[in-house]
């Protein structure tokens, strides 16, 4: 029960500018609920729209502050309030702070704005006393129980029962409305209708605001998705110039196949989808990487500040030495690439050659300051003193096999050995030369010298006696630079300035086939392989060539990437790496591994091939051909596996794995078509027949429930693979011999080609043929096949053309694709849609942006018959085809960008593709630093 509340006449609020506080709260602080409730309710009701509360009511926890004068500040904010709201409990009954704080108020206000709230417990008054009575009211706090000290009961609200004292709940929200009436100076029915019309009003506005919001939300939800899309189409954009500038740079990088194959694979990986141009740049790129003789190794070889002259490999392979006109002689991993150590310093003038001793515990070097020098290759420290006795540049030097001599050649017109163990002179020098001599070489076995020099001339001594051995060979027209033997000491070979490189026997002294041309300029250096398959030779045309010195014939193309003239070239100990040595300040390693063919070839059948299929893990590919058998084989090692599958009596034309890869159907010239089991090659049931000419073509339906077939006798077959019975009534309308037929991807069309120069798609559920026959085609069309999506149909016809198909609407898509010159017999998809392979009688592969039409790479050639199928594996690493040369291959994935980026890693390095990207841009690839 509450007391009423009393009609309060006189001043609004707002005529007593005096006080700062509508009203202080008093309570004890166990009851801080219920005090903040009420602080929160008389700041809300009857508050107007634009102020922040409806009354300024003072709570000690929201607006008193910590201060030693902590009473002085409570009843300053009392003696600043118009109204004391006292919060009675049992709590407050025994706090001698709200006893205080009521009885100052009482001393200096009186009791006409005073009004309580129990928060809980009992209060009592006794009419007859003027007091609230102590023995029956449990919250009376002790000043109100003194006789005459109230006139009259006052007023009061109980909230005992409104926990959690929430201003919303409707109950206590009427309390606070009546503790709240006397203090705004209005009748409670006044203020309630004021503060309801507010309340509507507020609801309206917010319902507006939230309104203005949400369409203010909905603009900026709608102009982020403008933002962001636009912002997508400028990645885009910017991707797509990025792809477009890597893909041109790769067709400019032709000196450097691997960096040319990065850069492609690096246009290919920079949009979210390739572009064609950047595809198209990837498979020439890789064919181009394909045919490397040899491939230059990660950068060159840096360090040198003037021309690098020389170059050598240690015995085991993993050092190099150069020398330079910088006077230094340098070391480096040849695994690495990095320099070891400091440079090799002491000559006071250029360096022209280097060579270890056999067993690698010695480097010699030789220098226009007329000294030959001996080093520790292991702590680049010089051994002994420098070998002193030319009277002029020394411009050759080399390690007799024993490790005993040394051997010296020099502008002094003499060639001269020396004991390594003294130190001194090994006899009187070699003289005959009329010119400079720059280059000494012993024989494999020791026996010999050659030197080769400025008379045009190569020498050969006698090691033991120091004389000269036979007549000069003569045939150069020119300066002779440089003389080196064979491994097996049956050839000579000498490079000069007459542009030749030239072989000879050293035992007759004749010279051995042609001068080898090629060279534009002098040639300055020429090496053998160790195993002696290779001869090397470096010059003034900045390219280096391999020969075949069995032949005389140069080995693939010249290795082009120094900008100056090659001084020297250095084969390693394994032969499987070469390094040069340029005036362009740099040295080079090659990797002389050939290129990996871009097909490997499959040799078993005996015959035409016709039909290739992978199974669906991958793991065998199965084809078909006129030698009657079907073959299985194991795509990784290119290896036959198990016998061939032997029953048709004729031609097998065409082959197909089921969806699950447990069944092959084979379709063949003797009008059936049979089920093999896979893993063990033995047939499943009898031979399927029915058709009345030869079966051209045998596909699975998507889930492997039904089989098609075209053949000869005009007709499409269904059949039901696990009964082996024909479907239903065979498709008719061809006009002529069916050679193709393909299930659309969801399994409900059906679309076939054949001879009468149409393609015809037939719905399965009612076996007609769904609208007017596709044509187009100015001849028989050999094959059909669906996009993986189901949204494009592929053709090869005879005609020279492949044409793309729109089967939904029955129309071809855009311009048909030529580039073959005679018929197309294949075609295939692969799995992903984005590439489009085509076959035929021109003996070449081709692959097609089908979504362009555009050509992918150059024709893939090395059938030497009709390719007559091609089939993707399913996880477009590998594309089979099969030829009338009786042979099957398999191509690399030249289309695949993840695929070049391993071929290309070992050779390239970050830093060497950064100059062609933007400085922000991060390689797709994982290339070493």
């Amino acid at each position: 029960m509450c007391a009423q509340a009393p009609e309060v006449p006189g001043q609004a609020r707002g005529d007593e500018e005096s006080f700062d506080y509508d009203a202080f709260i008093s309570y004890a602080h166990d009851d801080r609920p219920v005090a903040a409730g009420i602080q929160k309710g008389l700041h809300r009701i009857g508050r107007r729209m634009g102020h922040l509360h409806a009354l300024r009511v003072f709570r000690d926890a929201t607006d008193l502050t910590a201060s030693p004068d902590l009473w002085g500040k409570v009843t300053g904010a009392m003696d600043r309030a118009r109204y004391l709201i006292v919060v009675l409990s049992p709590h407050s009954a025994t706090s001698g702070w709200v006893d205080k704080e009521v009885g100052h108020w009482l001393a200096r206000r009186g009791p006409g704005r005073l009004l309580f709230v129990v928060a809980s417990g009992d209060l009592t008054w006794d009419e007859h006393t003027g007091r609230f009575d102590p023995d029956r009211s449990e919250v009376a706090l002790p000043v109100l129980t003194k006789p005459g000290v109230l006139a009259t009961e006052p007023f009061y609200v109980d909230v005992s029962e409104d926990s959690p004292w929430d201003h919303r709940a409707a109950i206590f929200r009427e309390k606070i409305i009546d503790l709240a009436a006397p203090i705004h100076g209005k009748p409670k029915y006044e203020l309630a209708s004021e503060d309801l019309r507010e309340q509507r009003r507020f609801r309206r506005l917010r319902r507006a605001a939230i309104a203005g919001l949400v369409l203010l939300t909905v603009l900026a939800i709608a102009a982020a998705a403008v933002a962001i899309v636009q912002q997508q189409e400028a990645v885009r954009q910017r991707d797509d110039a990025v792809a477009l500038a890597l893909t041109a740079a790769s067709r400019d990088a032709t000196g450097n196949p691997a960096v040319a194959l990065a850069l492609a694979a690096e246009g290919s990986l920079a949009p979210q989808s390739p572009l064609w141009q950047a595809t198209n740049t990837l498979a020439n790129a890789g064919v181009a990487f394909s045919h490397r003789t040899a491939q230059q190794i990660r950068a060159p070889l840096t360090g040198h500040t003037d021309s690098v002259t020389a170059t050598a490999f240690s015995p085991d392979g993993t050092r190099l030495a150069s020398a330079g006109y910088d006077k230094t002689v340098r070391l480096w991993d040849s695994a690495t690439g990095r320099q070891v150590g400091e440079p090799l310093t002491g000559h006071n003038n250029g360096v022209y050659s280097v060579a270890f001793s056999r067993d690698g515990t010695r480097l010699a070097s030789a220098g226009y300051d007329r000294t030959v020098r001996l080093w520790d290759p292991a702590t680049g420290r010089q051994v002994g003193e420098p070998l002193v006795g030319h009277t002029d540049g020394v411009y050759s030097v080399a390690f007799s096999p024993d490790g005993g001599q040394l051997a010296s050649a020099g502008a002094d017109q003499t060639v001269r050995l020396w004991d390594l163990e003294s130190g001194r002179p090994a006899g009187e020098p070699l003289t005959g030369h009329t010119g400079w001599v720059y280059s000494v070489a012993f024989s494999p076995d020791g026996t010999r010298l050659a030197t080769a020099g400025v008379d045009q001339t190569v020498r050969l001594w006698d090691r033991a006696t120091g004389r000269q051995v036979g007549e000069p060979l003569v045939g150069h027209t020119d300066e002779v630079h440089s003389v080196a033997f064979s491994p097996d000491g049956s050839r000579l070979a000498s490079a000069g300035f007459d542009k030749t490189v030239r072989l000879w026997d050293p035992a007759t002294g004749h010279q051995v086939g042609e001068p080898l041309t090629g060279h534009t300029g002098w040639v300055y250096s020429v090496a053998f392989s160790a195993d002696g398959s290779r001869l090397a030779s470096g010059g003034f045309d900045k390219t280096v060539r391999l020969w075949d010195p069995a032949t005389g014939k140069q080995v693939g193309e010249q290795l082009t990437g120094h900008t100056n003239p090659v001084n020297s070239v250095a084969f390693s100990p394994n032969s499987t790496r070469l390094a040069t040595a340029s005036a362009d300040r740099t040295v080079r390693l090659w990797d002389l591994l050939p290129g990996r063919e871009v097909s490997d070839m499959l040799t078993g059948h005996t015959g035409w091939v016709f039909s290739a299929a992978f199974s669906p893990d991958g793991t065998r590919l199965a084809t078909a051909g006129a030698d009657r058998t079907v073959r299985l084989w194991d795509p990784a090692t290119g290896r036959q596996v198990g016998e061939p599958l032997t029953g048709h009596s004729d031609w097998v034309y065409s082959v197909a794995f089921s969806p699950d890869g447990t069944r092959l159907a084979t379709a063949s010239r003797d009008n059936t078509v049979r089920l093999w089991n896979p893993a063990t090659g033995r047939p499943v049931g009898e031979p399927l027949i029915g058709h009345t000419g030869w079966v051209y073509s045998v596909v699975f339906s998507p889930n492997g429930t039904r089989l098609a077939t075209a053949s000869r006798d005009r007709t499409v077959r269904l059949w039901n693979p696990a009964t082996g019975r024909q479907v239903g009534d065979p498709l008719t309308g061809h006009t002529d011999g069916v050679y193709s037929v393909a299930f659309s991807p969801d399994g409900t069309r059906l679309a076939s080609t054949g001879a009468d120069q149409t393609v015809r798609l037939w719905d399965l559920t009612t076996g007609r043929l769904v609208g007017d026959p596709l044509t187009g085609h100015t001849n028989g069309v050999n094959a059909v096949v669906f996009s993986p999506d189901g949204t494009r149909l592929a053709t090869a016809g005879r005609d020279s053309t492949v044409r793309l198909w729109d089967p939904a609407r029955g129309r071809q898509v855009g311009d048909s694709l030529t580039g073959h010159y005679n018929g197309v017999f294949s075609v295939a998809f692969s799995r992903d849609g984005r590439q489009l392979a085509s076959g035929g009688f021109d003996k070449t592969v081709r692959l097609w942006d089908p979504a362009t039409g555009r050509p992918i790479g150059e024709p893939l050639v090395g059938h030497t018959g009709w390719v007559n199928a091609m089939a993707f594996s399913q996880d477009g690493k590998r594309l089979a085809t099969a030829g009338y040369d009786t042979t099957v291959r398999l191509w690399q994935p030249l289309w695949d960008a993840n695929a070049a980026c391993e071929l290309a890693v070992p050779y390239v390095t970050r830093a060497q593709l950064r100059e062609y990207m933007p400085s922000d841009w991060e390689p797709k690839c994982r290339y070493t630093e």
